[in-house]
Parts: C-alpha cells; structure tokens; sequence
C-alpha cells in the first residue's frame, strides 16, 4: 500500500515543490494552503504522514498538530524560523521531526521515509 502523505504549507511554490518532490518518490500526495484545510482533509481521510509548515493562517502547523485525532499520523513540521516556543509544544505533541528551511531534498525523502515506517 502506497503510503498517504499530506502536505500542508500557505506559501504556494513550496507546497507545489514539495508535492512534487514527494509524488516523484512514489508517494501519495495530498495538499492544503493552510492549517485549517490540513486539519479538516485529517479529519476526513487517514494520512501516514503530515508534512508541514509550521507558520502558517487560520492554525499554525503546531495547532494542526495538537488537534490531530488520534492514533495522530507522523508530523513533520518544516520552518524557517526559530520559535521556541511554539516548538516546544511541537515536542510536547510528540511530533516526528522539525527541519529548517532550507533543507536538502535527499534529507526530506530520509526523513519521510522514516517517519512512514514508524506509522
């Protein structure tokens, strides 16, 4: 079974990037523009993986994160900015990883791979 991602960033050339990147790896990719559409598509259909911006409207990647039925899928927050305090609660809500932008395409791919077989 092919693992279900979810992509979930309001910057528009990152979220098609990062679709693209995932779906030529053999993914299936599903994307949101913002929090709140991440959250209801998690609501709607089960996701092994959630990949994600953390600073994003309506909810930020660490509230999609909180509110994440349960068993939650594996979240991987992406950022470019240091804020401790909302990675904090990030890892207060066990989340998978939290890489800084910019990041390297083969760390991606390792690190959604991993998250995928923890699943």
């Amino acid at each position: 079974m092919t693992t279900r991602v979810l992509v979930a960033d309001d910057e528009r050339g990152m979220r098609d990037t990062l679709v693209d990147i995932l779906q030529m790896a053999g993914y299936s990719v599903w994307a949101a523009a913002d929090g709140a559409k991440a959250l209801d598509m998690a609501a709607k259909q089960a996701f092994d993986v959630v990949v994600m911006d953390v600073r994003m409207p309506l909810l930020t990647g660490v509230e999609v994160l909180t509110r994440l039925g349960h068993p939650p899928p594996q979240v991987v927050l992406i950022t470019a900015y240091a804020l401790d305090d909302e990675l904090s609660k990030a890892r207060e809500s066990e989340v998978f990883a939290v890489l800084q932008k910019p990041f390297a395409v083969p760390f991606l791919l390792q690190v959604v791979a991993e998250a995928a077989a923890a699943a």
